[in-house]
């Protein structure tokens, strides 16, 4: 039964899971004071000392050292570097023979990428590595193909939109990592349940794995199974406790890498080069512009108006064009302030124009929105991207649904499905991730350096087929290239080789 003193004290909790979402597995405790006292004015050490202590007594949050963890996070911490010193120890599996032609759908694969077939298949955990369009799709149907359509298999992503778009490139049946592990993210990963008859699972797009994701699945496969998580370094990682690619590069998980592109228009040179080379470029001269890839300098003030109307225009002419920021809510230049202006130009409210209201946020008929929220139901997923239409309002009961591009029309007939949508005209990098479009616009300007990072100017290019089109300030992009984001705390890697070296 819950306390008095366990609510009073909860606040130290939610505290530590906010600052969680950065990355992090633990954090110090003067850290998590300064960020509880952000929470509670007038905190003092001693009171927050005495309901740290609560927490603590309660099991919600386990101390280890000078470390704090949520203690669901240290549980998956304890428990990932324990399997991976079970694969670690026993690393690889019989060897299949890989054909000298292999290929996919008619389509021969490249030595590197034949290669790295053969590392997922000798292996019982691997990585594929590559930047955006580099073929990881391709690859992971041939590993499918080579395992066997009749052996259990599970092929899975950390979003909706990813999976979905597992799905589309490589027509196979893919999941969530929280569906095909039957969990939801409040749940124990831990729970004494076993894959025992998979031979084979692929994560895609792992850059965005969570330290609970990987303790799920490591601790539910058997010895004989094959884990294959592909993935790009360069771009933003989770939302959500984990430095999982990081962790398992630096304890020696076998690797291919792969350095070629298939995603980018051939005539976008620029953008080419600064996608396929970004790990080798390191400020501002180092990039490539043409017309593929261009900066118009201006002053921040400047910026919001001429993103709009070159993405008004845009959207205007039917083009897959996608306005980007890295803020969600901050500034004149978030995805909340430039959603409201774009939409203006491109959806005006016009006498008669049907308007439904939840909160803070109005939906037009004919506003381009994205899902917020995995829909099993509804058939659509986080990250779908579609056009909103109001079919019918009576007194008590209103309908409405979201036609997207695929066909799919999600419909829902109660306004608290509102929740679950967002304008999209313009979306926030992270939230990017996974799509593509031929175009991107982004807005890069001063005042943005707490946000900008080699990562997310990466992540935000790399959606683009033929053409990026920055606006702002060559300082700005400068600081973007040139500022890696810090490293995550997880002492995922000191607690594997200890156990290895106790071994």
């Amino acid at each position: 039964m819950t306390n008095c003193k366990d609510i009073h004290s909860r606040y130290v909790l939610r505290a530590m899971e906010d600052h969680c979402l950065n990355g992090d597995a633990y954090v110090a405790e003067d850290v998590l004071y300064h960020r509880c006292k952000e929470r509670q004015r007038g905190l003092s050490y001693a009171t927050f000392k005495a309901d740290l202590a609560e927490q603590i007594r309660l099991g919600y949050i386990h101390p280890e050292g000078s470390h704090l963890y949520i203690n669901r996070t240290w549980r998956y911490e304890e428990d990932a570097s324990k399997q991976l010193v079970t694969i670690l120890r026993q690393p690889t599996l019989p060897a299949m023979a890989v054909p000298e032609n292999l290929s996919v759908n008619g389509i021969a694969l490249c030595q590197e990428q034949r290669a790295a077939v053969e590392l997922a298949l000798t292996n019982k955990l691997s990585l594929i590595l590559g930047g955006a369009g580099c073929g990881k799709s391709t690859l992971i149907r041939a590993i499918v193909n080579m395992v066997g359509a009749g052996h259990s298999m599970v092929l899975c992503a950390p979003t909706g939109k990813a999976a979905r778009n597992l799905e589309k490139r490589t027509g196979l049946s893919a999941r969530t990592v929280h569906s095909a592990l039957g969990m939801h993210p409040d749940e124990d990963f831990l729970a004494p349940v076993t894959w025992n008859t998979t031979q084979l699972v692929v994560v895609d797009e792992a850059s965005m794995m969570t330290l609970e994701m990987l303790a799920g699945i490591l601790h539910r496969v058997p010895k004989i199974c094959r884990v294959v998580l592909l993935g790009d370094p360069n771009q933003l990682l989770s939302v959500g406790s984990g430095n999982v690619l990081p962790d398992l590069l630096a304890l020696g998980v076998p690797c291919a890498r792969l350095e070629l592109n298939h995603r980018q228009d051939d005539e976008a040179e620029a953008l080419l080069h600064n996608v396929v080379d970004f790990k080798k470029l390191h400020s501002k001269p180092d990039l490539a512009f043409d017309q593929s890839f261009c900066l118009h300098e201006m002053g921040t003030a400047e910026i919001k108006e001429a993103v709009t109307e070159e993405a008004a225009r845009r959207f205007a002419q039917g083009e897959s064009v996608q306005v980007l920021s890295p803020y969600n809510n901050k500034g004149n230049l978030s995805a909340y302030a430039l959603n409201m202006a774009i939409r203006d130009r491109v959806n005006p409210l016009e006498r008669g124009k049907i308007v439904l209201k939840r909160d803070k946020d109005s939906f037009r008929d004919n506003d381009r929105v994205i899902i917020l929220q995995n829909d099993r139901e509804r058939n659509c997923s986080n990250g779908d991207v579609g056009i909103f239409h109001i079919l019918k309002v009576e007194e008590k009961r209103v309908t409405y649904c979201v036609e997207l591009p695929d066909g799919r029309c999600p419909t829902w007939d109660d306004a608290s499905g509102l929740a679950q949508l967002s304008l999209a005209y313009c979306l926030t990098v992270h939230k990017s991730q996974g799509s593509e479009y031929d175009t991107i616009l982004l807005p890069i300007a001063k005042g943005m350096d707490g946000m900008l990072s080699r990562n997310l100017l990466y992540t935000a290019i790399s959606r683009a087929k033929k053409r990026v089109i920055l606006y702002g300030d060559p300082q700005a992009l400068d600081v973007a290239v040139q500022k890696n984001l810090p490293q995550r705390k997880s002492l995922l890697v000191p607690k594997t080789r200890m156990l290895l070296e106790c071994a």
